[in-house]
C-alpha cells in the first residue's frame, strides 16, 4: 500500500490575497512566519519581530548591513 505524505497547513494569520501580494513582491511569507515565531519565543515584541524579519529578508541591504543584521539575529537567538 502506498502512503501519500500530506503537507502541513500553516495558519500564517493572513488571507490568501495578502499571501499572494507578498509572493508578488518577492517575499517569502512562510520563511517570515518562522523567523517571527523564533523571535517571539526569544522574547521580542511582535512589533520588533516584524521589523527584524523585514530586515532579515530585505534584498536592499549591503553585504555589511546583512552581516550586522545576522549577527544581531544570532545574538538574540544565541
Amino acid at each position: 500500500m502506498r502512503t501519500t505524505k500530506i503537507p502541513k497547513i500553516l495558519d500564517l494569520g493572513m488571507y490568501d490575497e495578502e499571501y499572494l501580494q507578498l509572493i508578488a513582491q518577492g517575499r517569502d511569507p512562510i520563511q517570515e512566519y518562522f523567523y517571527k515565531r523564533q523571535l517571539l519565543r526569544a522574547g521580542c515584541s511582535s512589533e520588533d519581530a516584524n521589523r527584524l524579519v523585514l530586515l532579515l529578508m530585505s534584498q536592499d541591504l549591503s553585504a555589511d548591513e546583512k552581516e550586522i543584521v545576522w549577527e544581531f539575529w544570532e545574538l538574540v537567538l544565541g
